[in-house]
């Protein structure tokens, strides 16, 4: 009979030969790491998940926009909820371009995937950025009130983007540490602290030399 021995049954083997845990101790880090383990393999790119709720904030945009449509209300409402399915449909093609870049390289695993798809979210955050910046100067710059409406929607419908987007980065791992924090259990809290400003300083290294190369 043969078995089909994984990577994570390994390492797990060699932490009960290479240290010297006592039981409980071996449980807690088994745990911990097969948890780790199986996120790993579960793991989204941020952009994918992105994408997903962009469009799912367009379809359901549009079934406002046929409800109103059927209801005739205010027609500025609707001609609002339109711009803001364009506007979102602007940011799923930048977002493609860089999702299929990423198809055509090889497959990372690790640190290095950990690392191509924060230059990805970047690069992302940098077009998003630049729009944003570039539409407030027409916002400053424009006398036309219904103009200035529709500039305000756009950046407000950007920055609510980069914002979804910061949460799917930075979310789950605040609210971890504010649990931790809240159950009194403070290693844990520190742990995962230390592991958000580890990612952070990866991000602000992977900025700068993306500019740098600009």
């Amino acid at each position: 009979m043969t078995y089909n021995v994984t990577s994570p049954t390994i390492a797990l083997l060699k932490v009960i030969f290479y240290h010297d845990y006592t039981l409980p101790q071996f449980f807690s880090y088994s745990i911990d790491y097969m948890v780790n383990w199986q996120v790993a393999i579960m793991h989204k790119h941020k952009l994918i998940e992105l994408r997903k709720i962009v469009e799912e904030k367009i379809g359901s945009l549009r079934e406002e926009v046929e409800i109103a449509t059927n209801v005739k209300p205010n027609p500025s409402y609707i001609s609002d909820r339109k711009d803001e399915i364009e506007f979102l449909q602007w940011v799923t093609r930048i977002i493609k371009p860089i999702l299929n870049h990423d198809n055509d390289e090889p497959q990372q695993l690790g640190a290095i995937k950990m690392r191509v798809e924060l230059a990805d979210t970047i690069r992302f955050e940098n077009l998003m950025n630049e729009r944003v910046q570039e539409l407030n100067l027409k916002l400053k710059e424009s006398n036309n009130l219904r103009e200035s409406d529709i500039l305000i929607n756009e950046i407000d419908t950007l920055e609510s983007t980069l914002g979804r987007l910061s949460d799917l980065k930075y979310g789950d791992k605040a609210r971890a540490i504010e649990i931790a924090e809240a159950n009194n259990n403070f290693q844990q809290a520190n742990r995962l602290r230390k592991q958000l400003i580890k990612i952070q300083d990866m991000e602000l290294e992977i900025g700068t030399q993306i500019q740098m190369q600009k």
